[in-house]
């Protein structure tokens, strides 16, 4: 069983790992103090020799957009080759795909449709 930070559902989590290019040893240990002090982050390993960033997170109400506006802010940025920007293109659907589905309400199958009378 593995441990998740007090307040992350497991079911809305997501994992992503990203490609940078900018970041130094100056700009990469503020970046990632910033990055797991938020809540909503259940995990977060950075690899300056091959300068990737994994990220585990619970999309339920957050997005990739928001740690990138924090990488952004500390000097490094996505990659900008087409296999970045396709994956990013993915996460982002991804996250979507879990913020809308943590809204939806389940129905019963066994329940009559709402507006419909029995006879």
């Amino acid at each position: 069983m593995t441990k998740h930070r007090l307040g992350i559902n497991p079911g809305f989590l997501t994992k992503h790992k990203l490609g940078l290019v900018g970041l130094e040893q100056t700009n990469s240990s503020e970046m990632i103090t910033e990055i797991d002090s938020l809540p909503w982050v259940d995990d977060v390993r950075l690899n300056t020799n091959k300068q990737t960033l994994n990220i585990a997170y619970e999309a339920s109400l957050h997005n990739i957009d928001e740690l990138l506006v924090i990488v952004e802010k500390h000097g490094a940025s996505i990659k900008d080759s087409w296999w970045s920007q396709t994956k990013l293109g993915w996460q982002r659907q991804t996250d979507e795909n879990i913020k809308n589905n943590a809204k939806h309400e389940p129905h019963c199958c066994n329940k009559a449709p709402s507006g419909n009378k029995l006879r």
